[in-house]
């Protein structure tokens, strides 16, 4: 074998490993690359507007107009935008109508969110056909303290004008109130958007500004996936007040997304909105969410659950008596429905189901937690 052929065969194995190690060095670059490209990458302010219908058994079909200025956050991040405006106007054909102004913003600062949300509207009650209207405002300042803890804390604001609530009251009557809450939050969901595994753990206590209300709430909420397209999801949560107002115990405290008891698309979706609310109140649900069919940029899908709440009266504050008097039994509505999802959070659920003899359908926007 001549001097060059045998220079060119020892020379092979060197050139094959000096080749494997640049491409190991490549790849190994590639995610430092895209991860530097993504932090540095800035998203305009967009305007989105567009339609979307609810319904619920109190206020009837409802058309909504919606528009949001937003700034997209990274594909990576945890919340699908990291600053909305929106603005939604909607009316029924119970004449019910609506007017909401709501600003989210989860990465104001390092550590820091804030969410505002100024809201006016006319509903339909429960009790005989009751119609009230309501003036509502409120700010609320999250602090991450440590890993998965955040302290938040609310202030909210309230006019409302009910017209004939009760036989005591046949010319109805005007409340307003401010309220106060501080709440610890432990966040251990993979995101905040269509979570598909993790928890989401908090309580805190409340005051008010009217009869010396004041109280305290917990409520946990936990996602199993069971495979890429099935999830399993429960929520159970506990309020109880003192010298509580007929406001204030229609309010489940919640972060960053208070929400109406005993009835309606974020209790107990078996039962008309405010379902004879009370001074202390338990509630769960458990639910499983599968993806029937996916497309590019969303998916569809079906949904199964079970709602339950509890209300104990406050007899000791309302007629002297002896305390919370626990009821006979929970209110137990199960029910299904179908879910459209768009892009990463835009969702719209209609439900059915059915308890204390009659059967209700709601559509609404977002799950129910």
């Amino acid at each position: 074998m001549s001097p060059l052929v045998l220079s060119v065969a020892k020379d092979r194995p060197l050139r094959a490993w000096r080749s494997l190690a640049l491409l190991g060095m490549r790849i190994a670059v590639i995610p430092f690359a895209l991860h530097a490209q993504d932090t540095t990458q800035v998203y305009p302010w967009r305007l989105s507007y567009f339609p979307y219908v609810t319904t619920s058994p109190n206020n009837g079909f409802m058309l909504v107009a919606r528009a949001i200025g937003f700034r997209q956050s990274r594909w990576d991040d945890r919340v699908s935008l990291h600053d909305a405006v929106a603005i939604d106007a909607g009316y029924s054909a119970k004449n019910a109508w609506l007017l909401r102004v709501r600003g989210d913003f989860p990465r104001i600062a390092d550590g820091w969110r804030l969410q505002v949300i100024g809201q006016a509207s006319y509903e339909t009650e429960l009790e005989g056909g009751t119609a009230s209207t309501r003036q509502t405002g409120s700010i609320e300042v999250t602090r991450r303290v440590a890993g998965p803890a955040s302290i938040a804390v609310r202030g909210d604001v309230l006019h409302a004008t009910l017209e004939a609530f009760t036989s005591m009251t046949p010319n109805g009557f005007q409340a307003s109130e401010a309220r106060g809450r501080i709440a610890l939050v432990l966040d251990y969901r993979d995101r905040e958007y269509d979570t598909r595994k993790g928890a989401l753990l908090q309580g805190g206590g409340f005051v008010g500004s009217s009869n010396g209300m004041k109280g305290w709430y917990a409520l946990a909420s936990g996602w199993v996936p069971l495979d890429e397209s099935t999830r399993i999801t429960a929520r159970a949560g506990v309020r109880i007040g003192t010298h509580m107002t007929s406001e204030g115990v229609r309010t489940m405290p919640a972060w960053e997304d208070n929400f109406v008891l005993g009835g309606g698309p974020e209790s107990n979706r078996a039962l008309p909105i405010a379902w004879k609310p009370n001074a202390k109140m338990m509630l769960w649900s458990a639910e499983i969410r599968h993806d029937v069919f996916t497309f590019p940029g969303g998916a569809l899908g079906v949904l199964a659950f079970v709602d339950a709440n509890r209300e104990y009266c406050d007899c000791q504050y309302l007629t002297d008596g002896p305390g919370f008097v626990e009821p006979k039994e929970w209110t137990v509505g199960p029910g299904g429905g179908i879910a459209l999802r768009l892009l990463r959070n835009a969702i719209l659920t209609a439900t059915i189901a059915r308890a204390e003899g009659a059967t209700r359908v709601y559509v609404s926007s977002g799950w129910s937690w």
